[in-house]
């Protein structure tokens, strides 16, 4: 018979069973911490605070800090940067007026 503990397994599995080592969630309608934005980054949390001050976008609810996941991805493609080699090259071949 399945129980709530078995079955929560199979929706939200993580390799030693602990809540904190948890991936970003998958759907967009659920707000990010700071800690699954750096894990989606990649990054240290001071990074992703540098990057709040340098633009990325947060809601603030009361004194928590969330990410919208769409607009952290949104960030991501609009903020892209090519290194000065790269954007030589595009520039070169004319895709870059």
């Amino acid at each position: 018979m399945n129980t709530l503990e078995n079955t929560s397994a199979l929706v939200n599995p993580s390799v030693d069973g602990s809540a904190k080592n948890q991936n970003p969630p998958a759907s967009d309608d659920q707000l990010w911490t700071t800690e699954q934005v750096g894990k989606y980054l990649h990054v240290s949390l001071k990074t992703v605070f540098n990057l709040r001050k340098k633009g990325l976008p947060y809601v603030q609810l009361g004194g928590a800090v969330r990410f919208l996941p769409q607009e952290i991805k949104d960030y991501l493609v609009t903020n892209r940067g090519l290194s000065a080699h790269r954007l030589r090259q595009v520039v070169r071949k004319g895709a870059i007026a």
